[in-house]
């Protein structure tokens, strides 16, 4: 996700918190603040909010613990990034050193890695290490159910940690 003004709009104080989304808001805002954090994923429909928990996780971070290196991306950045690397003469784990510069990784869309083999093994490799080293990550993925096309081992790291579902469609204050 490239870093743009926009995504500093997007906090905590901004999200509007209701019945379906307020467990995923708590566990959003604990991740932000606590730094033993287990990974944490949110799942929800198309214009439920995920997205903007994941810049208010990481402007909160930046704001309160400004010396860690949080790093927002998307699924889409990432196949995009590991074929760039590969494609100039690089190799996987050049695109995972990439990422294991963060202290924090949160990652968009997770399901847009359906059928994209090689990308889900360097993430899950990616998703490993974060976990045996202790850093932070938070991912957001659009319907639980729809995992169709990744594989096992991949979804199974959504549920290491922690996870909250948001079941309606979400208006945010800012528009």
């Amino acid at each position: 996700m490239q870093e743009n003004k926009k995504g500093s709009r997007f906090t905590f104080d901004s999200f509007e918190v209701n019945k379906t989304n307020s467990q995923a808001f708590d566990k959003a805002k604990q991740f932000a603040e606590n730094a033993d954090s287990k990974p944490l994923a949110i799942f929800g429909g198309t214009a439920t909010g995920k997205t903007h928990l994941l810049y208010a996780v990481k402007n909160a971070i930046e704001q309160n613990a400004y010396e860690l290196n949080v790093i927002l991306t998307t699924t889409t950045d990432m196949v995009s990034s590991l074929t760039n690397i590969i494609s100039n003469g690089g190799s996987a784990e050049k695109f995972r050193e990439k990422y294991l510069q963060a202290d924090v990784l949160l990652v968009d869309d997770i399901q847009e890695l359906a059928g994209k083999e090689k990308t889900q093994d360097e993430l899950i490799l990616l998703f490993n290490a974060f976990y045996e080293s202790s850093k932070r990550f938070m991912m957001t993925f659009s319907q639980k159910e729809a995992h169709d096309g990744l594989k096992k081992r991949l979804f199974s790291r959504v549920f290491w940690g922690d996870f909250a579902e948001i079941t309606t469609a979400y208006i945010n204050k800012l528009i």
